[in-house]
């Protein structure tokens, strides 16, 4: 059982690694072809929707391929874990690190700084819009079978969402910019990385042009391999959560909200710790709750789509019900709104983002996991507090 159980989490550590680099080609390829967008739009666009592909593939592995309807309550829970991730810890991580690390400034030196700022639209554009994508989610969880067409109105919020920061996109009037689609091939660059080393980190910029600068078409090139490359570790992650379920005899539900939400939001990290210490703080925020929208909407919706219309049926999620896990969903939907509300809390109240508002969003998160591990040890009072809990959102839907 204990070899079973430390190879799982060895190919959740792999997992998490290799989306870590492929992430690394993607920032540089989105941040590209998101070069003449307005600050805040980027990050709740091209990164967010890129860095939430582990969340999207992670759910279409675990639902068509593994478990159908028990690998979606996994998806959602991914989803909705990793939700929660980016709410707490990406936000707090951002804070604490400029506070107590700092940021560079324009002559390349790091400087601590005593508190940051985020502009309020972006806080209260993202926030309205998650809040919405939330409530949709918890009124169609209220049903134990979930349809194709919950996940086409899922995906329609996220429509609603991506048409207004297209209509704020046109309203800022940013220029268009060089394109350099030119074939340029520049030099061969200043540094020779061995081909080897570009392999094993995914730098498929340096592995298929030798590290010259990108232009669209090179940076689609680029978009597409860590794509790809993504996709094979969320297939590896799900093989491994899957496996330390049934290794620890616990519900699917307990090692996807934990440890899938968390391998599938290192994109998100990345991209938010280095927005952060570049000094775009809207960026980095803005990734964190635009990745939030597009896991639930549409990485939760499009696999449920597809899956309706492939096998033609619905997902009765209530038939897992006899080990607990779709009580755990139903909450969980509730605690996410929750959650939610208490970071866009944090951030309104007070422009100043301090190390102490950081350090209280990480200690949300650690009362979160300390939760869900009790609830998958089966502790009496955490399992009574989950039941009346339940039994309370079922009187009130």
């Amino acid at each position: 059982m204990l070899l079973n159980l430390l190879l799982a989490l060895a190919m959740v550590a792999l997992a998490s690694v290799i989306i870590m680099y492929a992430c690394n080609s993607f920032e540089d390829a989105s941040g590209h072809l998101g070069r003449n967008m307005p600050p805040g739009v980027r990050g709740a666009t091209i990164n967010a929707i890129g860095s939430s592909l582990p969340e999207l593939l992670t759910t279409f592995i675990l639902l068509i391929f593994f478990l159908d309807k028990d690998g979606y309550s996994g998806g959602i829970a991914t989803c909705a874990g990793s939700a929660v991730f980016n709410a707490a810890i990406i936000p707090g991580l951002c804070i604490v690190t400029v506070v107590f690390i700092g940021v560079k400034n324009a002559k390349g030196v790091r400087e601590k700084v005593p508190f940051i700022t985020v502009g309020t639209g972006t806080i209260l554009r993202d926030g309205f819009f998650l809040i919405l994508a939330e409530i949709v989610l918890i009124y169609l969880l209220s049903s134990p079978v979930m349809s194709w067409w919950m996940g086409l109105v899922l995906m329609g919020v996220y429509a609603l969402y991506f048409g207004f920061l297209m209509i704020q996109f046109k309203l800022h009037g940013t220029e268009d910019g060089d394109d350099d689609d030119d074939d340029d091939d520049d030099d061969d660059g200043d540094e020779e990385v061995g081909k080897l080393k570009a392999l094993l980190t995914f730098d498929f910029n340096q592995l298929y042009f030798g590290g010259a600068e990108l232009n669209n078409g090179r940076a689609w090139a680029v978009l597409a391999s860590a794509t790809g490359v993504i996709a094979v570790a969320c297939y590896i992650l799900s093989w491994a959560v899957v496996h330390a379920a049934d290794t620890l005899e616990i519900p699917l539900y307990f090692t996807t909200v934990i440890l899938a939400a968390a391998a599938t939001s290192v994109p998100d990290t990345v991209l938010s710790m280095k927005d952060a210490m570049a000094g775009d703080y809207d960026d980095a925020v803005s990734n964190a709750l635009g990745s939030n929208i597009f896991d639930i909407t549409v990485a939760l919706g499009l696999p449920l789509f597809v899956y309706g219309l492939i096998h033609h049926g619905d997902i009765t999620l209530a038939s897992a019900a006899s080990n607990g896990a779709v009580a755990d969903v139903q909450i969980l939907r509730v605690v996410l709104l929750g959650f939610t509300a208490i970071v866009f809390m944090t951030f309104l109240i007070g422009r100043k983002m301090t190390g102490a508002k950081g350090i209280f969003l990480l200690s949300i998160y650690a009362f979160w996991t300390a939760f869900i591990v009790m609830r998958a040890m089966d502790v009496p009072w955490v399992n009574d507090s989950v039941n009346a809990i339940n039994g309370l959102i079922t009187t009130i839907m």
